[in-house]
């Protein structure tokens, strides 16, 4: 079997020829066009992951403070929880601390090849 035999078996079972995955056979323009459009995403996705990463440690952060300024005002007896309460807040504190970050920014920082 040569080349030629090769790339006419490739064309006939319906994927695509090597001559159709070549990027020169695009229009500079468009090529051009692709590259500004790829920085630009790159560039979108880099401010939202920066926010993301701040928005979620401070969301984190102050839920812990709450959850520290309870369990100290319950320790001085001002609240006077139960402990099914207490145990609950820190079962859902504990889910939260680690699953708020992880369902948030799991999608936005996936590797993904996405097409413009």
């Amino acid at each position: 079997m040569n080349l030629e035999d090769l790339l006419i078996s490739l064309d006939s079972s319906g994927k695509k020829s090597l001559e159709d995955s070549d990027i020169d056979s695009d229009s500079l323009s468009s090529q051009i066009e692709r590259k500004k459009l790829e920085s630009k995403r790159y560039e979108s996705d880099t401010k939202d992951r920066k926010w993301l990463a701040i928005w979620t440690a401070t969301i984190v952060s102050l839920w812990l403070l709450c959850v520290i300024l309870i369990l100290v005002k319950n320790e001085s007896s001002k609240l006077d929880l139960s402990d099914t309460v207490l145990v609950t807040l820190l079962g859902t504190t504990t889910l939260n601390v680690l699953g708020l970050p992880y369902i948030v920014l799991k999608g936005h920082f996936a590797s993904s090849s996405r097409d413009i």
